[in-house]
């Protein structure tokens, strides 16, 4: 008689001995993947970090209440952060920085070294006058001296293993109330680093040979030098074209105040009687002045302040705004009374009527924006003297923001 149950039992063993076999094999494949294709090993064994990220309140000279933001290690197996000091222990971990702006930030360690369970870490901007708007640090003590303000909104913090690249932990509970609604949308210092928003940096090309230095304390603040042949030429780029509101922040120290320099714009003198310009700043002898083309019409314009504004050979913060539709200049933080005119030829065709004062509607263009002369063969408009940090903002600055920059010396 034949034992049918032995045998149906026979075969079913031979199948899961197959299937146990490909497992195996495929198991086996993945491994070798890993290694030889260079990916995170699923082998590989990170770190376990326990932490919590919140809006910490502190109070900067003078008592003005500034929110940071604090991040506590509950509970950790060892680890440093990469680029910590000395001594260091457990597995390297990468801290990531999200920002309601937009921006990526990877601060750098300020941190006296050892276990970092049970500590808190403050994360708040570089704010020496050289930093820019890119520059954090993560520190295990908090901050002291006038800081940079935070953009208000969620702060993402995170953690990650740069050896697997695997991230280890993303906590999004940072929420600033206290600070400005944006940073700019480019900024930092000419012939150095000149970034977007996002952290990029900008292209330029220098000509000539100006020269780089830096002030010392109390400004702190990285510097180029025109000797009257050199300017910075940045490719055109969305980010340096504004069709709505703008503030250009920028500090000064020209050498004397008695020609016409071009300082820092977006245009191209084409002829004399012919401009393509989106905004362009002078100094007028030691008036400030302002041009522009209406978008609508091509109609030129410019602004410029009624009376002596800068002086020769020494720093100075100045400030254009557009917000609105409507001009508004500051030199070291103090509003400048200005005349309207309908002329490419500072002073001329002064507007008195204000029923025929225009709208500031700020035309693009494709040009590129140069820094230290105007973009013109026959009128160069050569800067001389120095140009510190700068930055160009997509919305009007605030009295405010003016005054916290001039007594931090920022842009």
């Amino acid at each position: 008689m034949e034992n049918r149950g032995l045998k149906g039992e026979e075969g079913i063993s031979a199948t899961v001995s197959v299937i146990l076999m490909v497992v195996l094999v495929i198991g086996i494949a993945l491994v070798l993947w890993s290694v030889f294709m260079g990916y995170p090993s699923i082998l590989h064994h990170t770190v376990y970090i326990a932490s919590e990220a919140k809006a910490e309140e502190i109070i900067q000279p003078g008592g003005l209440p500034m929110e940071v933001v604090a991040f506590t290690i509950r509970e950790a197996e060892p680890f440093h952060f990469a680029g910590q000091n000395p001594p260091v222990s457990g597995k390297e971990v990468l801290i990531k920085v999200i920002t309601p702006d937009g921006r990526t930030l990877y601060p750098v360690p300020f941190i006296s070294g050892g276990n970092l369970e049970g500590k808190t870490l403050f994360i708040y901007p570089n704010s020496t006058g050289f930093s820019s708007y890119c520059d954090y640090i993560v520190s295990d003590r908090a901050p002291s001296g006038r800081l940079k303000p935070f953009t208000t909104g969620t702060w993402v913090i995170q953690l990650i293993d740069p050896e697997a690249h695997l991230l280890i932990s993303s906590d999004n509970r940072a929420r600033i109330t206290k600070g400005t609604t944006a940073y700019a949308v480019a900024g930092g210092t000419p012939g150095s680093g000149v970034y977007r928003t996002d952290c990029t940096p900008l292209g330029y090309s220098i000509n000539g040979n100006p020269v780089q230095g830096n002030t010392g304390a109390p400004m702190n603040m990285s510097y180029l030098t025109f000797d009257g042949n050199d300017w910075v030429a940045y490719a055109d780029d969305p980010t340096l074209t504004f069709t709505g509101d703008l503030t250009i922040s920028i500090w000064l120290k020209p050498q004397d105040v008695t020609s016409w320099k071009q300082v820092i714009g977006k245009g191209l003198q084409i002829s004399t009687s012919q401009e393509d310009k989106n905004y362009d700043l002078y100094l007028i002898n030691d008036k400030v002045y302002f041009e522009w083309d209406d978008r609508v019409t091509g109609t030129h314009y410019h602004v410029m302040t009624n009376a002596p504004a800068v002086t020769g050979s020494s720093w100075q913060y100045v400030n254009l705004i557009v917000d609105g539709g409507k001009p508004k200049m500051y030199v070291n933080g103090v509003s400048q009374p200005f005349t309207y005119y309908q002329s490419n030829v500072p002073g001329n065709n002064p507007i008195t009527n204000p029923s025929q004062i225009p709208e500031v509607r700020l035309k693009d263009n494709d040009h590129p924006m140069t820094m230290g002369k105007q973009a013109s063969t026959s009128y160069p408009f050569f800067y001389k003297g120095s140009i510190g940090s700068f930055a160009l903002y997509n919305r009007g600055l605030t009295d405010a923001e003016i005054q916290e920059n001039y007594q931090t010396y920022s842009a």
